[in-house]
């Protein structure tokens, strides 16, 4: 009996060990990468055609979009690993463009300059349909001059490109229209992507076939302006994620000495605890903004390698500061004074009121110095 015991034992121990192997084996759920898009322009010029075309989607046409009424709308599709968020906008017409500027600009430029590459706007698509050759001064003026001055890289997608009559000469001069009202407005080369698009294949009423194209040089100009995005506004997220936690750091160590404790004998050693917890708290600061730096690194490698760049982020891309403090030994008296033992009450006042002021001036100068040495590389 005792035998058939420890051959359970010893099958079980064996089964335990073949279920923990499969489990530690077993391939981690990987976390689908994001793609957000936007795409805008009036209604029926093609938008959502374009999408279709674009990455393969299957959205009904001709309705749009799934909405719930005016506003920006988010759709989300999951295809190959890839979770694409749509945003969506209803049909731009002028008595909408007020509305349009408040929650679209405010939007995008709340995404653009999150430390998470997957918060940003991985493509934005304008489309103007050469159909109607139309381009209203009101889209110049009131979206795409502020879409750029933001920051943000907008591919004009010209749809209904295909072979018909003028359809040429209206695609150049639709080309040339943009750029130069842009270039006049912005007072620069507005290095704007325009693509003239087919999304949907098909027959003239002649009988001609009509081939898509476009698909190729829109995508690729999207890859192009997110690695082209990476490489000009990480640098600059992370300057002011470390102004952030550097200025989060000193409001800290401010309250800290204008409450911690510091007692009247010892005041040396009140002042030294003060001290050790305001650097050891500058120390975490430092080890949190490192982090930060690692993870903003590793996503933006994770994107450039999805949006085929195969090259990786420059080394030296974080901007460099100085890791310094002027927090340091701290000497407020050594023995009683007379003073002191003429009149306790008002020594301990002064005591802690010069300490505090000490130690907060040496914050305040321990913070602007590293703000400065991060200007200036």
């Amino acid at each position: 009996m005792k035998r058939e015991n420890a051959s359970s034992q010893t099958e079980k121990a064996g089964q335990d060990n073949h279920d923990r192997q499969k489990t530690e084996n077993k391939p981690k759920s990987h976390k689908p990468t994001v793609r957000n898009i936007l795409v805008l322009g009036k209604t029926g010029v093609g938008k959502t055609s374009l999408l279709n075309y674009l990455y393969g989607f299957d959205l009904p046409t001709g309705a749009g979009l799934p909405k719930t009424g005016k506003g920006l709308h988010e759709n989300v599709i999951t295809r190959n690993g890839t979770a694409y968020h749509i945003f969506d906008t209803w049909g731009i017409e002028a008595d909408s463009m007020p509305e349009w500027r408040k929650e679209v600009l405010a939007l995008v430029r709340k995404r653009n300059t999150s430390p998470h590459i997957s918060d940003w706007f991985h493509a934005v698509y304008y489309c103007f349909s050469a159909n109607t050759a139309r381009i209203e001064e009101a889209e110049i003026e009131e979206i795409l001059v502020p879409l750029l001055q933001s920051g943000c890289k907008v591919i004009v997608a010209l749809t209904n490109a295909e072979d018909g009559f003028r359809k040429q000469e209206k695609l150049e001069g639709m080309k040339e229209y943009l750029v130069e009202e842009l270039t006049k407005r912005l007072h620069r080369d507005p290095q704007l992507e325009i693509i003239p698009v087919v999304s949907i294949a098909g027959e003239t009423l002649a009988g001609d076939s009509i081939s898509r194209f476009g698909r190729t040089e829109s995508l690729e100009a999207a890859q192009y302006n997110l690695a082209d995005d990476i490489e000009k506004r990480l640098p600059a997220i992370y300057k002011m994620n470390v102004m952030n936690k550097l200025g989060a750091w000193k409001e800290r160590s401010l309250l800290l000495l204008a409450n911690g404790k510091i007692s009247f004998v010892l005041n040396n050693n009140s002042a030294k605890q003060l001290i050790d917890l305001i650097n050891y708290d500058l120390l975490n600061t430092f080890g949190a903004i490192d982090a930060d730096g690692d993870k903003m690194e590793a996503e933006a490698n994770e994107y450039l390698l999805t949006a085929g760049n195969k090259k990786p982020l420059e080394r030296r891309w974080r901007p460099e500061f100085s890791r310094i403090t002027y927090v340091k030994g701290y000497e407020y008296s050594k023995g009683l004074s007379v003073g002191l033992a003429l009149d306790v009450a008002s020594s301990l006042l002064r005591s802690a009121k010069s300490i505090r002021e000490n130690l907060s001036r040496r914050v305040i100068k321990t913070h602007a110095a590293i703000i400065e040495s991060m200007q200036k590389k």
